[in-house]
């Protein structure tokens, strides 16, 4: 029996509606900002979507793939290592305890596959396990199905910062460039039969893009907001996905736009459950300069900015363990390490 999560520990999300922010409609352009500036953090809400490829038949083939794919035996599975692939980690299988866990020793407990936006729309091949290749489409279809989500999000939120086109929040993410984004299929492994020691599988972190929109059916997300010390967890709905602002929003904006901290972990007096979830993960072109756009003026190359590059780099340094000037800052998007 699933033990009930107290009220004060939900976290109380906004809803947007996928079928009204595509109209354009004014109260959801409206909530949309709250939850940018309040939260960072909100329910995209799709049970109306109407558009060529739905994202409730999407997941459904998503789920399918992600348990054809973990099922593979870890040989397999270890042949497309994703750290043999490059720094920026864009295609390949990450196994369970390559990372740091969310408690002081411990490794993570997840084992996840990414797939770069580049090797699914473009005709570029990139090695890839069986059940992968087989379902191109359905990702194609995901991939860009997001693309267009995130566009309508991200000129509403240029417009609030009042950017100018050469540097507006679309700008950094053309749909015709290549890009780091990448879809990445994830799977939390369960705790030892009847442990209910509480767990944290994953350690606390922002988001190193720029939006990320979560698909899960099962409950484990954990948020902390700025003015709370308790974790909160967000409850999964059914036909919606959770979308959260990353790095680059909260430092784009001068942090008008929060990137809020968020991890996965068990329930209250129960061990870690199998879990599944899919996260399409939008990030800038990798010359976008992590600096606040709301000057209106793009840094020079000398004025020593990172680049966006530069950041999933040191990003993926600190997610390892790896030693790395400003490790806390690069984890969390805070000063302090939590």
């Amino acid at each position: 029996m699933v033990p009930d999560v107290p009220s004060s520990l939900i976290a109380p999300l906004k809803t947007i509606s996928l079928q009204e922010l595509r109209r354009g409609s004014p109260l959801e352009k409206s909530k949309l900002l709250a939850a940018a500036k309040d939260d960072g953090i909100f329910y995209l809400d799709f049970t109306h979507d109407h558009a060529e490829f739905r994202l409730a038949d999407l997941m459904k083939g998503i789920y399918g793939l992600s348990q054809s794919l973990f099922d593979l035996n870890l040989e397999e599975k270890m042949q497309y290592d994703v750290d043999r692939v490059g720094k920026l980690k864009l295609n390949g299988y990450k196994p369970i305890r390559r990372n740091i866990g969310g408690i002081k020793g411990q490794r993570d407990g997840f084992e996840s596959y990414a797939i770069s936006r580049n090797s699914i729309l473009s005709s570029a091949q990139f090695p890839h396990p069986g059940p992968i290749n087989t379902h191109m489409p359905l990702l194609r279809a995901l991939t860009l199905t997001c693309i267009e989500i995130a566009q309508h999000i991200f000129k509403i939120l240029s417009a609030e910062l009042d950017l100018p086109p050469s540097h507006g929040l679309d700008h950094f993410h053309r749909p015709d460039a290549p890009a780091p984004d990448i879809i990445r299929l994830l799977k939390y492994a369960p705790s030892t039969a009847g442990n209910s020691e509480f767990c944290v599988p994953q350690t606390a972190h922002t988001d190193l893009g720029s939006l990320t929109m979560l698909f899960a059916d099962s409950p484990g997300l954990q948020i902390r907001p700025d003015d709370r010390e308790e974790w909160l967890y967000v409850m999964p709905k059914e036909n919606h996905a959770v979308i959260n602002l990353g790095d680059a929003m909260s430092l784009w904006s001068g942090q008008v736009f929060r990137s809020v901290l968020h991890r996965v972990a068990s329930l209250p007096q129960r061990g870690m459950q199998e879990r599944y979830s899919c996260a399409f993960l939008m990030r800038p072109e990798n010359a976008a300069p992590m600096v606040d756009l709301t000057g209106n003026r793009l840094p020079k190359e000398r004025d020593g900015v990172l680049t966006s590059e530069d950041w999933i780099k040191a990003k993926f340094g600190a997610l390892r363990g790896d030693t790395a000037r400003n490790e806390s800052r690069i984890l969390t998007g805070r000063d302090a390490v939590v």
